[in-house]
C-alpha cells in the first residue's frame, strides 16, 4: 500500500514538473532578430538567453559582442543576405525584423512557416508599444511594461523643462545624397520635438523622403544635424558613407541660413538617434543638450561627435569661399 502511494507521489511530481517545464519553453520561445534595435530590445528584457541569431549590425549592448565571440548567438544575416541554412538549423519560435526595407523578407519567411513579428514603428509611441508587443511574445510582459513607464517617466521630466523653451528649428539630414530628410512620420519627429525643437519639415507626411537644398535655406534651420557613425567613412557612395560640416555649410545659398551663421552645423550620433528602442529616451536627452547646452547637461556615456562643428577657421573658410564666388 505504501509504494503504491509512493508511486502515485511520484507520478505526481513528475508530472508537475513535466508541465512546469512545458510552461517555461512555451513562455521562453527561442529568437532570431533581423534588426540591430530588435537585437537590443530583447537584451533590455533580459531575454538575451533565449536569443539564437543576429545580424553583423548587432553590436549594441556589447553583451552582444561577447555572446558572439563565445558562440551563444549565430551571425544569422549581413546588410543585404541572410542565410537561411543556419536559420533553418536554430529552429527559432520567432523571428524578429522592422523597417521597410525588411518587409518583404518578412513575408517571404512566414510563407515558409516561420512566425515572424515585424515593426515599422512611426511614432515614439510605436517604439514602446513595439518593446510591449515583443515583451508579451517572449514571455516578458511585465519587463517590458516595467521598462516602459519608466521611459514615460523621464521624457515627462525633459517635457517639463523643453516645453518652457523656445523651440529651435532644426533641419536633421538623413543622408546627404538626396539629401533625405525627416518627415513628422518617424519617431524622430517626435524626439526633436520632446528635445525642444522643431522639424523644419514637420509639415510632410512622410518618414523620410527626398527634399531639395532650395526648400532647406527657405526653412532657414536654426540647426543642422549630419549623421555619423564608428565605421562610418567619408565622401564614398553607399550606406557607409557621410559627408563632412564644411560640405554641409558650403552648398549654395546655405551660408544665409541661422545655422551657418552662427556656427550650429553638428554632426549627431546616427546609431543612437535613429536606433527605434531602448535607448530612445537617451536619444532625447543627447538632442536637448545639442539644442540647448545651456540649459541641458551632456548626458554620460554618449559620444561627443556634436563638438565636430563649425569652428571660427572653418567659418572663415566658408565666408571667404563665398566672397569669391
Amino acid at each position: 500500500m505504501y509504494s503504491i502511494m509512493r508511486m502515485k507521489s511520484t507520478a505526481v511530481i513528475l508530472t508537475a514538473l513535466f508541465l512546469l517545464s512545458s510552461t517555461i519553453l512555451y513562455t521562453q520561445p527561442k529568437i532570431v532578430s533581423l534588426s540591430s534595435t530588435r537585437t537590443e530590445i530583447v537584451y533590455a528584457l533580459g531575454a538575451e538567453d533565449q536569443l539564437l541569431g543576429v545580424t553583423t549590425f548587432c553590436v549594441f549592448p556589447e553583451k552582444v559582442l561577447s555572446d558572439l565571440a563565445l558562440g551563444k548567438v549565430k551571425i544569422v544575416s549581413d546588410f543585404n543576405t541572410i542565410d537561411m541554412e543556419m536559420i533553418d538549423s536554430l529552429r527559432p519560435d520567432i523571428i524578429l525584423t522592422d523597417t521597410g526595407f525588411q518587409r518583404k523578407r518578412a513575408q517571404e519567411l512566414r510563407e515558409i512557416g516561420y512566425n515572424v513579428l515585424h515593426f515599422e514603428p512611426k511614432s515614439l509611441d510605436d517604439v514602446f508599444n513595439d518593446i510591449i508587443e515583443i515583451g508579451n511574445a517572449i514571455g516578458k510582459s511585465d519587463i517590458a511594461r516595467e521598462i516602459v513607464d519608466g521611459y514615460l517617466e523621464e521624457i515627462d521630466e525633459i517635457r517639463e523643462v523643453s516645453s518652457t523653451l523656445p523651440p529651435v528649428r532644426v533641419y536633421m539630414e538623413i543622408n546627404h545624397n538626396g539629401p533625405w530628410a525627416v518627415g513628422n512620420d518617424s519617431p524622430l519627429e517626435d524626439i526633436i520635438t520632446i528635445a525642444g525643437g522643431i522639424n523644419i519639415f514637420s509639415d510632410v507626411e512622410e518618414g523620410v523622403f527626398i527634399t531639395s537644398h532650395e526648400d532647406i535655406v527657405e526653412r532657414n534651420p536654426e540647426v543642422i544635424l549630419s549623421p555619423i557613425w564608428i565605421d562610418a567613412e567619408l565622401d564614398i557612395e553607399g550606406y557607409k558613407g557621410i559627408t563632412n560640416i564644411l560640405e554641409i555649410s558650403s552648398r549654395p545659398g546655405y551660408h544665409t541660413t541661422d545655422a551657418v551663421l552662427n556656427g550650429r552645423v553638428l554632426y549627431y550620433d546616427s546609431a543612437l538617434l535613429k536606433h527605434e528602442g531602448p535607448r530612445q529616451v537617451l536619444a532625447i536627452r543627447k538632442l536637448a543638450y545639442i539644442l540647448h547646452p545651456g540649459i541641458f547637461p551632456n548626458p554620460p556615456g554618449t559620444i561627443p561627435w556634436e563638438l565636430g562643428n563649425i569652428n571660427e577657421s572653418l567659418k572663415l573658410e566658408i565666408e571667404t569661399a563665398i566672397h569669391y564666388e
